[in-house]
């Protein structure tokens, strides 16, 4: 579902450019390279801008699929953006050739004969740079979304956060069994590179759950959702199970590369907390209140009980489906700096064992 709405995110943005962009252009339409003899007016230019700016939508989002589903997104940043620039440029040319060719061509010569007019056209020129622009200005919001979460950085944009605001909000605090003994055996360097791989597999499974990833904190991630996203088709328990399943069927790669296969332990806690912008020189968004604390508290449970995912009861009771579960009762339990006890859930999937 999340590559559908990006797929439709960059047709609009990249069809909303394109009619602008003509918009722009038919107030000074000699750039267009048209003959003497033609008239074009600005409608004879609008379905055209539409077919452009979609076909360049989906063909732009399609680069970006093969760079994250293939060996590509492990080449080095420099190299990625030459391959990502040139593909862009291949595509751009053809796309405003076309469009070119739809408004221009009068049916009475072949268009092919001009195949080569982006060499020294200013139309083109201009549109580059135009482009080029546009796609710093779509990446930069993409960026932003990823970073921020959906929305945020808009409300950021406007200060919204500059007063602490309130939310409702899911987390879970996401922890490597064992790091320490892992950190001793592979020395600082390898130990690394061993946290890194392990969070791209969490990154490919939390943009398949509607999750944000808040912090990195060493070896502990952690993930936040709006409880609507947090509890459709159950994300803020799945997405555990998924993260899991991901990780085993590496079992043996990592076994061969590091000696050690990366297990997690996790909570899921929810309520209301403070959400707010903070810091001038290093500006970031954080979010502060008892919902973090308590998270991290029952998260350090998972020993002590022998479960790898503790869901607090204010999530438990809200799930909306629970058959696929298998669930552990944990009655006033005892949080370290708490004075009040929770109920707590260990959960695993039908037919898991805890490792």
């Amino acid at each position: 579902m999340k590559h559908v709405y990006f797929i439709l995110e960059s047709v609009l943005y990249w069809t909303l450019a394109f009619l602008f962009y003509v918009f722009l252009k038919f107030y000074g339409i000699d750039n267009l390279g048209l003959r003497p003899t033609q008239h074009i007016i600005f409608k004879d230019l609008l379905l055209p801008a539409v077919y452009t700016g979609a076909l360049l939508g989906v063909f732009f989002t399609l680069i970006e699929f093969v760079f994250q589903k293939t060996f590509l997104k492990k080449l080095v940043l420099w190299l990625q953006l030459l391959i990502k620039s040139l593909a862009y440029f291949v595509i751009l040319v053809a796309l405003l050739t076309a469009a070119r060719t739809l408004i221009l061509d009068d049916g009475n010569e072949f268009f092919s004969s001009e195949r080569w007019w982006w060499i020294q056209n200013k139309f083109f020129r201009t549109s580059l740079v135009y482009f080029l622009v546009a796609l710093f200005v779509f990446s930069f919001l993409q960026m932003a979304k990823d970073n921020f979460g959906k929305g945020i950085f808009a409300k950021m944009l406007l200060g919204v956060y500059k007063k602490p605001q309130k939310l409702a909000r899911i987390f879970m605090f996401l922890d490597l069994k064992s790091s320490t003994a892992i950190a001793e055996k592979l020395g600082d360097y390898r130990y690394s590179q061993f946290i890194q791989e392990t969070f791209v597999e969490l990154n490919e499974v939390v943009s398949k759950h509607d999750a944000t990833i808040y912090q990195y904190v060493g070896d502990e991630a952690i993930l936040v959702w709006t409880y609507k996203g947090g509890l459709q088709f159950n994300n803020c328990v799945e997405v555990f199970f998924k993260f899991k399943e991901q990780l085993k069927s590496k079992k043996d790669y990592y076994h061969n590369k590091y000696g050690f296969y990366p297990e997690f332990k996790a909570s899921v806690h929810g309520g209301t907390i403070v959400f707010t912008e903070i810091g001038t020189i290093k500006k970031e968004l954080a979010y502060h209140g008892d919902v973090i604390n308590t998270s991290s508290r029952i998260q350090s449970l998972c020993y002590k009980y022998q479960q790898e995912l503790l869901v607090s009861e204010t999530i438990w009771n809200v799930i909306n489906s629970k058959k696929q579960y298998d669930s552990q009762l944990y009655v006033d339990t005892f949080l370290k700096g708490k004075d009040e006890t929770l109920t707590l859930f260990g959960v695993q999937k039908v037919g898991d064992l805890v490792s």
